[in-house]
């Protein structure tokens, strides 16, 4: 993984740790080790789905540049299905171990931080997304002409 891969995950589940860990101290409080449960089971979720579809980004494109944007939607579109049957399974389940609400409510909130951390660190950081000159590689050349 390279540096700027590693800095916008660290970026971005820094500040989800605080969220997830903030909604769990409060759904604690509210709603006891049930409260507690739901939204530690949400934080580890959403930090487990982010961060492995972000290495596994990182390493498709390090691969094969041209396959980032469908890498990048395909990613969202699996995590957003499990999340959704991850929920749904929660509707039918027992709550009798897990508050449902602070499962949702930890799940959307850890998700917001770790889209703000991601957009936070793309934003502030310098990193250039085209080539400065044309390489011999991808075989454009430089033309100049003379008038």
């Amino acid at each position: 993984m390279q540096e700027h891969d590693a800095k916008v995950l660290r970026g971005a589940a820094i500040p989800t740790l605080v969220v997830g860990g903030g909604s769990t101290a409060v759904f604690l409080v509210l709603s006891g080790m049930v409260g507690l449960s739901g939204a530690l089971c949400a934080l580890l979720l959403v930090l487990a789905f982010f961060g492995v579809s972000g290495w596994a980004v990182a390493r498709l494109s390090r691969r094969n540049p041209d396959l980032f944007m469908p890498a990048t939607l395909g990613a969202f579109l699996v995590k957003a299905l499990i999340l959704a049957v991850a929920l749904l399974a929660l509707r039918s389940v027992d709550p009798g171990w897990i508050d449902t609400t602070a499962f949702a409510v930890t799940s959307l909130l850890c998700v917001i931080s770790w889209l703000g951390g991601h957009v936070r660190v793309l934003a502030t950081s310098k990193t250039l997304h085209v080539d400065p000159e044309p390489s011999a590689a991808s075989g454009l050349e430089t033309r100049h002409e003379s008038t």
